[in-house]
């Protein structure tokens, strides 16, 4: 990857941001890798000598690699605890690979830090979130093949990078009362965690065949870009926002019908945002972003 510095950052961020111990080890894949769209994934690695990115976007990552070192620092003199721990297995012919952050020997609980924003936090403690369920099982399948042993549970320790007590004591309800959160994570059985790892090689393998042979990647679903829902909104002449939002035509079409005789007013299609796409690096490269800017 090549970096830019438009915000003239000092040398120091420069090199921690360029000292990123990040790897995926001796795999062919690692446990984040798979769980990346296959989309994403390739075009990463045909496009990685052209991708840019601002040393001040990678702020964040840094964050989280000075969270890690401090946590992983705390737990050196105690042998109750087994720490960011890089473990190896192979799946339909390709080695995989995934490092977990904490493995509590007392509970038999296997965790992962995670620095997020609060809104990630309030939505995975109220709806859950499926990436953190999928990598969590499949490092707790990953322990088990190389030791023969099963955890009892699963958990993401999430540290919000943006809490605030103000905020706490204005909106109450579901805002977290501290900047970190323990958040449970559903244990799958071990031949759930073994299938779906299969699956996802396969799905992987599959794509890399493909372009290989017809230069073609599947679209990334909706799902996969984090796309909000498209909604349709009821407009009125002579005011900015809309009346009310729906999720479908024909409720807008019919609350639209109830309207005063008089008045006018009309319904306008609003496309949900694909979220992902506007962080993804290799958005510049990617068929499918470029021409849903192009169409608006």
């Amino acid at each position: 990857m090549k970096y830019t510095n438009k915000h003239n950052l000092p040398s120091e961020i420069i090199r921690a941001v360029e000292n990123d111990q990040y790897t995926k080890g001796d795999s062919i894949i690692s446990v984040t890798g798979l769980l990346n769209p296959p989309r994403i994934r390739m075009l990463q690695s045909i496009h990685g000598h052209e991708i840019t990115s601002d040393y001040s976007d990678e702020i964040w990552k840094l964050l989280g690699q000075g969270v890690h070192a401090i946590l992983e620092r705390a737990n050196e003199n105690y042998d109750d605890t087994i720490t960011e721990q890089r473990l190896y297995q192979e799946v339909k012919g390709w080695r995989i690979s995934g490092q977990t952050d904490s493995l509590s020997l007392k509970d038999n609980t296997l965790r992962d830090y995670k620095i997020t924003s609060v809104w990630t936090i309030i939505n995975a403690l109220s709806e859950g979130k499926s990436e953190w369920n999928e990598q969590l099982n499949s490092y707790a399948w990953l322990y088990h093949k190389n030791t023969g042993k099963t955890v009892d549970g699963l958990e993401i320790i999430a540290i919000a990078r943006d809490w605030n007590k103000r905020e706490l004591q204005r909106r109450g309800g579901d805002y977290p009362e501290v900047a970190i959160s323990i958040i449970k994570i559903p244990l799958w059985s071990l031949e759930e965690q073994e299938i779906f790892l299969q699956e996802k090689v396969s799905i992987h393998q599959a794509v890399e065949a493909d372009y290989i042979f017809k230069q073609e990647l599947p679209l990334c679903t909706d799902e996969e870009r984090w796309k909000k829902p498209d909604t349709y909104r009821v407009m009125k002449k002579g005011r900015k926002t809309a009346v009310r939002v729906f999720k479908t035509e024909q409720e807008a079409e019919r609350y639209r019908g109830n309207m005063p005789v008089g008045d006018t007013f009309w319904i306008e299609f609003s496309k949900g945002e694909s979220m992902r796409c506007n962080y993804c690096n290799v958005s510049d490269f990617c068929s499918q972003y470029q021409s849903e800017v192009k169409n608006g």
